[in-house]
């Protein structure tokens, strides 16, 4: 077995890398394939991550044959190390010699542990799927299961784990009616008639015609709302817009809301129709302009499946204390569900805020997901 290992953009070496990945990969039926673009614009000459980021590549080579790839990446201001973008047959011989590279170059840099799979930083993509589960949808961490036996032979153990439920819709309904009535009596609820007009919240969409000053906004709301997730990691705009542009092909503006208090911006609920079904159908395929429309009006009309897929808080303009931003927004999608075949809240812990806005009779579990870690000193 060869190693490989790069520490700054490598053309021929990312296209290795890429190649690699989707062979792997092809034996994923919900899987799309990624290009060398995907990779340049994280760590190409200009992307915006290298003030903040560090990292080496490790690809092992049998002969010609790639058996095993990974991106080892750190905040330079960090003792956290994220192993992603990784890949490997079923070859604990390869599997070895990658992780031992690895660990290697973690502790010579003063790394404390790692955490995988995590490509870059947790914007981008981290977690992995567990064996068993719900139909594939758009985002999920899946990789072949056998990925799982080969980090515990290689020394990782978990340290997270999250599920995706799904939303029983009949029960939903009428459980977000009781909870509303119940939130109205309250004094201090976000419901209540009687209430400080100050204090009450209005809700609107998210404004795709304003997408770079909306992104700033979803930007600012993300990173107060969960810079006590312990995967957190601080982010620029320029970076955040690398990661979440793309969604302004998938967003549906009556399905993503911004909740404010006195016209300003404190709570999110970012919610789309799952793309994968359509875009599984152009898998692989050149599109003419014609049929680019076409997709973007499927995607935008797209009625299969609801994801609720980023929901959060923050302080008031004064230090008001924001509740039941799910619920504010939830007569909205109480409609959209009703249209929908499938509704599911992904990747939540076991006791996640936004858990409880929905009743635990009404949640069905879908699938589970796990984060490995592995500590260098």
């Amino acid at each position: 077995m060869k190693l490989v290992t790069v520490e700054r953009w490598d053309k021929a070496f990312f296209e290795l890398f890429v190649e690699f990945r989707n062979r792997v990969h092809s034996q994923l039926p919900s899987s799309l394939p990624e290009t060398l673009e995907d990779y340049e614009r994280y760590f190409g000459p200009e992307n915006p991550f290298a003030a903040d980021y560090s990292w080496v590549g490790f690809m092992v080579l049998d002969g010609a044959s790639v058996r095993a790839k990974a991106i080892l990446a750190w905040r330079r201001d960090g003792a956290i190390g994220n192993l992603g973008f990784l890949d490997w047959e079923n070859n604990l011989e390869a599997a070895n010699v990658l992780v031992d590279a690895v660990l290697q170059a973690g502790r010579s840099t003063g790394l404390t542990s790692l955490k995988t799979p995590v490509d870059l930083n947790f914007y981008v993509k981290y977690r992995i799927k567990c064996p068993g589960g719900g139909k594939p949808f758009w985002g999920e961490p899946i990789y072949p299961d056998y990925y799982h036996d080969l980090f515990a032979r290689t020394g990782f153990k978990e340290i997270g784990r999250w599920d995706t439920y799904k939303i029983q819709r009949l029960k939903g309904i009428w459980d977000y009616l009781v909870k509303r009535k119940k939130l109205a009596k309250k004094t201090d609820g976000s419901h209540s008639k009687t209430k400080d007009k100050r204090l009450r919240t209005t809700v609107r969409c998210v404004r795709p015609e304003d997408w770079d000053g909306e992104l700033r906004i979803i930007h600012r709301l993300f990173t107060e709302a969960y810079k006590s997730m312990p995967e957190w990691e601080p982010i620029s705009f320029p970076q955040f817009k690398v990661i979440y542009d793309d969604f302004k092909y998938i967003i549906n503006s009556y399905y993503a809301y911004i909740v404010e208090l006195r016209g300003e911006p404190v709570g999110f609920s970012i919610n789309f129709a799952d793309p994968l079904p359509i875009l599984l159908r152009v898998k692989g395929r050149k599109l003419s302009k014609l049929r680019k429309a076409l997709l973007l009006l499927q995607l935008r009309t797209n009625l299969s499946t609801l994801l609720i897929a980023h929901v959060g808080k923050v302080l008031g303009p004064q230090g008001e204390e924001i509740k039941g931003v799910q619920i504010q927004v939830s007569k909205r999608i109480q409609v959209i569900t009703a249209l929908m075949r499938t509704v599911l809240v992904t990747f939540q812990i076991k006791n996640s805020p936004s858990r409880r806005s929905f009743e635990e009779r009404s949640q069905e579990s879908y699938s589970e997901y796990v984060l490995y870690g592995r500590d260098l000193e």
